[in-house]
C-alpha cells in the first residue's frame, strides 16, 4: 500500500474518532441503568414462541378446532396451540413441546385490528431495538445532548406502539359468537349471553409485552426528567508534571504522599544548587 495512502487513512481515522470523542465510557456509569432497562424491554418484547400471545375461551374455540369439547386454547398473531386431554388428573393441559399450528384461512380470521396489531408490535420492536444500539454505542462514543434526549422519546414511542399493540384483544375472533367457520366468515352473529360470547385473556406473551412497557417507560421517563450525564473530558498529558496533576485530581487521597515527595525538577535545582556552591 502507498504510505501516502496509508497516513491519509490514519488521519482520516483520527478525525473521525475526534470528532465522536472515540474512548471507553465516554459518559461514565450513569448510562448504564437506561442501557439495562431498554435492553430488558426489548428482549421482553421478543420472548415468545408465537402461539402463546392470549388464552381463547368461548365459541371461536370451535371454529379453529372443530370440536366442542376443547374448553380453551392459546393463540398467537401467525398461529395457535391446541391443549390435550389427560385422563389421569381429568383435566385439560397444554403440551408447550408440541409445534404451533397455524391459521388455515388467515386472510378471513384477521380483520383491521388484528393487522394494526401486528403492525404495531413490529414497529414497537424496531423502534425498541434501534434505541438500544444507540445507547449501546455511548460506551465507546460520545452522545451529545439533543441525541440523549432523542433517545428517551424514542424509548416513550416503543412504549407505547407496544401498548396500543394490545388492541389485538379487540380483534372479532375474541369476542365471537359463532361456532362455525362458514358463519363466522359470513359475519353472522349468535344473540347469547356476554358470559357464552368467545373472550381472549392476558398470556405469557401479552404479560412480557406489558413488561416491555414498564421497562421501556422507566427508561424513557429516567432519560427525560433525569441529568444528561455529561461525558468525561478526555485529558492527554504531555509531560511528568501533568500526569502527576491528572493523577492528583482524580485520586485526592494520595494528593499528601505525592506533595510530599519531591518531584525531579526540585531534586535537580537543588543538585545543581549544590554544585555552584
Amino acid at each position: 500500500m502507498d504510505p501516502q495512502k496509508a497516513d491519509l487513512r490514519r488521519s482520516k481515522l483520527s478525525i473521525w474518532a475526534a470528532y465522536f470523542n472515540l474512548r471507553m465510557m465516554p459518559h461514565g456509569g450513569a448510562i448504564l441503568l437506561p442501557i439495562i432497562l431498554v435492553t430488558t424491554g426489548w428482549v421482553s418484547s421478543l420472548t415468545h414462541d408465537g402461539c402463546d400471545y392470549a388464552r381463547l375461551t368461548g365459541p371461536a374455540v370451535e371454529i379453529l378446532t372443530g370440536s366442542s369439547s376443547i374448553p380453551f386454547m392459546h393463540i398467537g398473531m401467525s398461529a395457535y396451540r391446541v391443549p390435550q386431554f389427560y385422563p389421569a388428573s381429568n383435566s385439560w393441559r397444554v403440551a408447550y413441546s408440541s409445534d404451533c399450528r397455524p391459521y388455515s384461512h388467515p386472510s378471513i380470521i384477521e380483520d383491521r385490528a388484528w393487522v394494526a396489531s401486528e403492525w404495531l408490535n413490529f414497529s414497537s420492536i424496531v423502534v425498541g431495538g434501534t434505541v438500544m444500539m444507540f445507547l449501546w454505542s455511548g460506551n465507546c462514543i460520545t452522545l451529545r445532548k439533543n441525541y440523549w434526549r432523542s433517545i428517551g422519546v424514542g424509548a416513550l414511542l416503543a412504549a407505547f406502539l407496544q401498548l396500543c399493540s394490545f388492541v389485538f384483544f379487540s380483534t372479532r375472533l375474541c369476542h365471537t359468537t359463532t361456532k362455525t367457520f362458514l358463519d363466522f366468515e359470513a359475519g353472522r352473529e349468535i344473540e347469547l349471553s356476554e358470559t357464552n360470547a368467545s373472550s381472549c385473556s392476558l398470556f405469557f406473551a401479552s404479560k412480557c409485552a406489558i413488561a416491555s412497557i414498564c421497562l421501556w417507560l422507566a427508561a424513557g421517563l429516567l432519560i427525560l426528567m433525569g441529568e444528561y450525564p455529561r461525558p468525561v473530558p478526555k485529558l492527554i498529558a504531555h509531560d511528568d508534571d501533568e500526569r502527576a496533576a491528572m493523577i492528583r485530581q482524580k485520586y485526592p487521597r494520595i494528593r499528601t504522599r505525592m506533595n510530599a515527595r519531591p518531584n525531579n525538577s526540585q531534586q535537580n535545582h537543588s543538585q545543581q544548587s549544590r554544585s555552584l556552591a
